[in-house]
């Protein structure tokens, strides 16, 4: 389902994820019917709710702007039900820029937590409560400005401890990870986060089944499944930065001269293409450069007089994984290989689709499924025998 933007802050994309509207059938049945408050307990438990996601927006505003302090862009965070995503178009592999990253969150809802704190407190002796049970009776059974309060100041603290629990995919994962780096690796210190994360995910889990707060069961399971997907995520990168742009380049006869008419270009049809003279690497000639030079009958033109001369070029021992990113900063899916002028191939994006389902067919992940596929096969052909 595609997410709705309801703002922009700081260039960041704002986005609403379409199953939030289950906030709205859960506040329903939280405040006006499980409570009896009827139509002010909604709205109040609306209130509520908007509040609490504003404080998850301030979090991840947190990781955002320290991303910006480390030159890394933040394409977007969009809200879901259980909290917010930051996208960080590309996460630091330096241990120290993750850790300050991750810990900017925790330390927002900290920050608004202590400033909450006193005007709780002034807001309760108003209304006469004198003692922590008095806070703890009234805040979170009435429908109250000390209740609402009260559940901020509870959200603040929430946010903070559970996403600096040691585990991935939360926060503390990410410190975690970056503390350890320096030790294993990146990719040793991922799978360490990863299994705490995942085994803190079931633990937590079968508490929260026998406990019957089915809630936490959701919520965990997502902690598994998203430290899964953020294992196999880093195993893809890493393995990608193992391999050279080089390898996969395609020749495509070496492109095409300046001097040729602009139908030479369009022998196998309209694509993109690198333009040598002489063996060196002079420009681009662009796929909507060829159609357009087509529509409008421009064929015998020379290629030298609309070819792109402020195109991005990388060398042929560019990893995989920079190669990707280049692209994406640049907005150039088809990169032309050269070492020292000399033309070496192009790395376009379907060669670089191919080189992720080549290395994600080699995942243990997948490794088990084939191994165990096999298995399976082997057996059945033997009853059949």
């Amino acid at each position: 389902m595609k997410s709705l933007t309801i703002g922009r802050i700081q260039g960041i994309d704002i986005k609403l994820h379409p199953s939030f509207l289950l906030i709205g059938v859960w506040v329903i049945y939280q405040w006006a019917i499980r409570q009896g408050s009827g139509i002010a307990g909604t709205i109040y438990g609306l209130a509520l709710v908007l509040a609490i996601f504003v404080l998850v927006l301030l979090h991840e505003l947190g990781h955002s702007m320290m991303a910006h302090e480390y030159g890394l862009r933040v394409r977007d965070i969009t809200l879901v039900p259980f909290g917010g995503i930051a996208r960080i178009e590309q996460m630091p592999s330096q241990p120290r820029v993750e850790a300050m990253i991750s810990v900017a969150g925790p330390l927002v809802n900290l920050a608004l937590a202590l400033l909450l704190l006193p005007v709780l407190l002034m807001v309760g002796l108003a209304t006469g409560s004198d003692s922590i049970h008095d806070f703890a009776r009234f805040g979170l059974g009435d429908v109250s400005l000390t209740g609402f309060l009260f559940y901020l100041l509870l959200a603040n603290l929430t946010l903070a401890i559970f996403n600096l629990l040691p585990a991935f995919p939360m926060d503390g994962g990410r410190i975690l990870r970056a503390g350890v780096t320096p030790i294993v690796g990146r990719q040793g210190a991922t799978t360490v986060a990863v299994a705490i994360g995942i085994t803190l995910g079931i633990l937590i889990g079968i508490l929260g089944l026998l406990s019957g707060e089915y809630l936490i069961v959701i919520v965990m399971a997502f902690v598994v499944l998203a430290a899964m997907a953020e294992g196999r995520a880093v195993r893809l990168e890493e393995s990608m930065r193992r391999l050279r742009v080089g390898q996969f380049a395609v020749w495509d006869r070496g492109g095409v001269s300046p001097d040729d008419p602009i139908a030479m270009a369009l022998r196998q049809g309209a694509r993109d293409l690198p333009v040598t003279e002489n063996g060196r690497l002079v420009g681009m000639v662009w796929r909507q450069q060829l159609i357009d030079a087509m529509s409008h009958g421009g064929l015998q033109r020379r290629i030298s007089e609309i070819m792109d001369q402020q195109f991005v070029s990388i060398p042929s021992d560019t990893s995989v994984a920079d190669a990707q990113r280049i692209m994406s900063d640049s907005g150039q899916w088809a990169m032309p290989v050269a070492d020292r002028g000399l033309y070496r191939g192009l790395f376009t994006v379907d060669r670089l689709v191919h080189v992720q389902r080549h290395v994600s067919s080699r995942t243990p992940e997948r490794r088990h499924i084939s191994h165990l596929s096999g298995s399976l096969g082997q057996a059945i052909r033997g009853r059949v025998r």
